[in-house]
């Protein structure tokens, strides 16, 4: 249906969510810039409009903030006179797209089911309404023959290779209001060669990259619009786990002259390739620990150690690399002893920044279908940040001591922040 689209007025429309509980989200929609550069190709006339940008009553918060600030969402799902509500009804009549695409997380399908509602009380039923994004994909994995609602008329589970397009960022619409952070994220590759049970993307087995010369176009754009000072936040899953592919884009950073950031395998790391990684111009890395119980990680086929783990972390940190440290914890089967177990391995690992994160079980994963398929879970507790632990089997004692662990990662994370100050 999507390579059918030619020559119409199409709208796309990231709905609002991060902003509607006032956490300050850091990225421009670049998948949905990409779509709207797909489609745009194909001969459309395209826009983008961003509903999640940060509003001037969003703030950064910890993690343990989100969670508790999460149910505002939900009520301001519920409050039909929010300002963003309006803002889409004036671009919708102003527009009068024949076309208007939705992309969605799991967390977000709420408000994009009333964005799509919106759309259709505002133009009639004979506007084309469309959604996609890639837990969309996972939802059809689970169940092909999934009903998102009376107000779409087609689903896009995937498009292939969007990632090797440059996106053409003038396409969204309120583009002055991005700050140059905001506007700077990179991707230049999708796929991850491992098959974690949790995760999203593990049933995306194709690895498209972006040429060296797409990805020096954008990068030298990027560059003469914000100046070298400019920092690049390449969001990758796997930058570093193919490696023609690692060295060509940082050596095209190189050229540049910008420092960047990215988000690395731990199981991919060398250390030739994090000195190269600084030598141009690295300055940060993300790294997926998940869990400090080999239990856990053998459950969720991490494919790593424990004492891989702390090996190649010291790697990190001798060579004083600004580091975060992904964990998640909630997962169906974790005990209280695994979870002492990540406590115990943040503290020996000494990441820069821990963020911790609630298991969350997206459609199409191992973990899904194997602990929450019939459990008829609504989307918006589908979600790590909701604050409720997904899953019935959790003792008193363990529920205790996952919200003691976010307190815990709060406080580490205050205590790096004034150690590093105090460096300065």
């Amino acid at each position: 249906m999507l390579e059918s689209l030619k020559n119409k007025k199409i709208l796309l429309i990231e709905p609002p969510f991060y902003n509607l509980f006032g956490y300050r989200r850091y990225r421009y929609p670049l998948t949905l810039t990409l779509v709207g550069t797909y489609l745009e190709k194909q001969g459309n006339s395209v826009k983008i409009l961003d509903c999640d940008l940060p509003n001037d009553s969003c703030k950064e918060y910890s993690r343990n903030e989100a969670r508790l600030n999460y149910p505002r969402y939900e009520e301001e799902l519920k409050n039909k006179n929010n300002p963003v509500w309006e803002k889409i009804r004036k671009v919708l009549l102003s527009e009068k797209p024949d076309v208007v695409g939705l992309s969605s997380v799991t967390a977000k399908i709420d408000s994009a089911n009333y964005v799509a509602k919106l759309v259709k009380e505002t133009l009639g039923r004979n506007v084309i309404v469309m959604l996609g994004g890639p837990h969309v994909t996972g939802m059809l994995k689970t169940d092909k023959n999934h009903h998102f609602g009376e107000n779409y008329d087609f689903v896009v589970p995937f498009i292939p290779n969007l990632v090797t397009l440059k996106p053409n960022k003038s396409l969204l619409m309120d583009l002055d209001s991005y700050t140059p952070e905001e506007i700077s994220t990179i991707m230049t590759s999708s796929g991850c060669p491992n098959k974690c049970t949790f995760c999203c993307h593990s049933y995306d087995r194709t690895f498209p990259f972006r040429d060296e010369k797409n990805l020096l176009e954008e990068l030298n754009e990027t560059k003469n619009k914000f100046g070298s000072g400019l920092f690049i936040y390449i969001i990758d899953d796997c930058l570093f786990s193919f490696s023609q592919h690692f060295y060509n884009v940082t050596n095209a950073l190189k050229k540049t002259g910008m420092n960047y950031s990215a988000e690395a395998r731990l199981k991919a790391l060398s250390k030739e390739k994090l000195q190269h990684f600084i030598d141009t111009g690295g300055k940060k890395l993300f790294v997926g620990v998940e869990s400090g119980s080999q239990r856990v990680l053998d459950r969720i086929n991490k494919n790593i150690t424990v004492n891989e783990i702390i090996e190649r972390t010291k790697w990190i940190n001798d060579l004083n690399i600004p580091w975060s440290a992904f964990f998640i914890i909630g997962f169906p089967f974790e005990t209280i002893e695994d979870l002492k177990k990540t406590k115990e391995l943040i503290l020996k690992i000494q990441p820069t920044f821990a963020s911790l994160n609630q298991f969350t079980p997206y459609p199409g994963t191992e973990l899904y279908n194997e602990f929450f398929f019939n459990k008829k879970l609504k989307s918006k507790d589908l979600f790590q940040l909701s604050g409720k632990i997904s899953y019935d089997g959790f003792s008193k004692e363990e529920l205790d001591y996952m919200e003691e662990l976010f307190n815990f990662v709060d406080k580490y994370n205050e205590s790096k922040k004034k150690e590093l100050l105090s460096k300065k």
